[in-house]
C-alpha cells in the first residue's frame, strides 16, 4: 500500500475514514436514521420475544441469545462491584449500527419522584448562563428540567478510544447524564478507573457507573467486559489497562493536531493547584486528600476567641459568638482528621483543614 494520503487532498469519505481510524466519533443523519430504525427494531423484537415465549421453548430460545457481561461499579464503595449480563438475540446482532448496552441501561436511570424533586436546578441554570452567557440564557420552566431528568438519558465516556491498536475496541463508561444535577454521589472507584486509564486529573463521575467493550469496525458489536479479567483496580493487570495511558495519549495527540489545541491540559476542578476559589464568606482549595477553607476575621480577633466544631457532613465555626462559618460539606470528611489553626498577620485568619473520606477533588465544596 503506499503512503497515506495528505489530509488536505482526502475526498469528504476519505477523511470521514481517517479520522474514524483514529477514533474520533462522526455520526452522520444516515447513521442516525439508521440507528433509530434499529432501535425500533430491537425494541418491538423484544417486546414481541416476550409476548410469545412458552415455557417449554427455554433451550431454543438460549441458543439463539448470546450473553455479554458487563460491569457495575456502584457509587457506594461499600458495595462490590458486580458482573452483570446483556442477552444479546441474533436479530439484534444483525443490526451492527447500535450499542445495545446503551439502549438497555437508559431505564436504569430514569428518575423516581425523589430524584426528580432533589434536582439542583440553580446549578442547572448556572450552568446554562455559563455556555450561553447571561443575556442569552434560554427561558426553561423548572418542571420541563426535571422532566428531561425523569425520561433517563445515557452518558458514554470513552476510557479508551477504538484505535487500530486495540483492533478498534473501545472500553466505556455508562453513566446517568444528569447525575451531577440530580445530586448523586462521587464515584471514587470510576474515577479511580480513569485515573489508571491516564485521565490526570480524574473527571469526576456521579452515581452508579457502567462499564463495556464495544468493537466499532467493521460494524458495531457489543463484546464482554469481565469483572476478574478486565475491572480490577488493585492491580494494573488487565490488558487494556496496561495500555491505555499510552491509546489515550494518542487519541489525544490526534485530537490536538485537528483542533490546533497543542498542549492544551485537561481544566483543574474549582479549588485545585492551589487556586482559592472565593465563596461568600470564605474561600477554599483542595487536593484528592484535603479540603482547606479560610476565613478573614477582624483585626482584634485572637485564638481564644475561636470555636470550630467539625462534623462527618458539615462545619461549623464562631468567632466569640458570631458565627463566621456554617456549610454542608460536598462529600463527608473526617472529623477525626480535621483540624484548625489561627494566623495573627496584618489580616487574621482561620484556617480550617478537613481530610476528605473519598479521596477524590469535588466538584464544589457544599451541597
Amino acid at each position: 500500500m503506499g503512503e497515506e494520503k495528505e489530509e488536505t487532498s482526502m475526498t469528504p469519505d476519505e477523511r470521514m475514514e481517517w479520522l474514524r481510524a483514529r477514533g474520533i466519533f462522526i455520526e452522520t443523519s444516515e447513521d442516525r436514521e439508521a440507528k433509530r430504525r434499529a432501535e425500533e427494531e430491537v425494541t418491538n423484537a423484544k417486546t414481541n420475544a416476550n409476548a410469545s415465549a412458552a415455557p417449554n421453548a427455554t433451550a431454543t430460545a438460549t441458543a439463539d441469545i448470546e450473553f455479554i457481561k458487563y460491569v457495575c461499579i456502584p457509587a457506594d464503595s461499600s458495595k462490590s462491584m458486580e458482573e452483570l449480563t446483556l442477552n444479546v438475540s441474533s436479530m439484534a446482532k444483525k443490526r451492527g449500527c447500535i450499542d445495545l448496552l446503551e439502549m438497555e441501561l437508559k431505564p436504569k436511570f430514569a428518575s423516581d419522584g425523589d430524584e426528580e424533586r432533589s434536582m439542583d436546578i440553580e446549578r442547572v441554570k448556572e450552568y446554562a448562563g455559563k455556555h450561553f452567557g447571561s443575556s442569552n440564557t434560554p427561558t426553561i420552566s423548572d418542571a420541563t428540567l426535571r422532566s428531561v431528568a425523569a425520561q433517563g438519558n445515557v452518558e458514554v465516556f470513552k476510557l479508551v478510544p477504538a484505535l487500530e491498536s486495540n483492533k478498534f475496541c473501545q472500553i466505556s463508561f455508562y453513566l446517568d447524564e444528569v447525575g451531577s444535577l440530580k445530586q448523586l454521589p462521587l464515584n471514587a472507584r470510576a474515577m479511580k478507573m480513569a485515573f489508571k486509564a491516564g485521565f490526570n486529573p480524574a473527571p469526576q463521575f456521579y452515581g452508579d457507573i457502567y462499564v463495556g467493550r464495544l468493537q466499532t469496525k467493521p460494524y458495531l458489536k457489543n463484546l464482554s467486559f469481565t469483572l476478574d479479567v478486565d475491572a480490577s483496580l488493585e492491580r494494573c493487570t488487565a490488558p487494556w489497562l496496561r495500555s491505555a495511558v499510552a491509546e489515550n495519549l494518542q487519541h489525544q495527540s490526534e485530537m490536538n493536531k485537528l483542533t490546533g489545541r497543542v498542549g492544551e491540559l485537561q481544566p483543574s476542578a474549582d479549588g485545585e493547584d492551589g487556586i482559592d476559589k472565593q465563596e461568600e464568606g470564605f474561600s477554599w482549595t483542595q487536593t484528592p486528600e484535603e479540603v482547606e477553607i479560610k476565613i478573614e476575621c477582624a483585626p482584634e480577633s485572637t485564638s481564644r476567641d475561636v470555636k470550630v466544631k467539625f462534623l462527618p457532613t458539615r462545619v461549623e465555626a464562631k468567632i466569640k459568638t458570631m458565627t463566621v462559618l456554617s456549610i454542608h460539606f460536598f462529600a463527608p470528611v473526617d472529623p477525626d482528621g480535621c483540624t484548625w489553626t489561627f494566623e495573627k498577620n496584618d489580616q487574621p485568619t482561620l484556617v480550617l483543614s478537613c481530610e476528605k473520606m473519598d479521596g477524590v477533588s469535588w466538584p464544589q465544596i457544599m451541597k
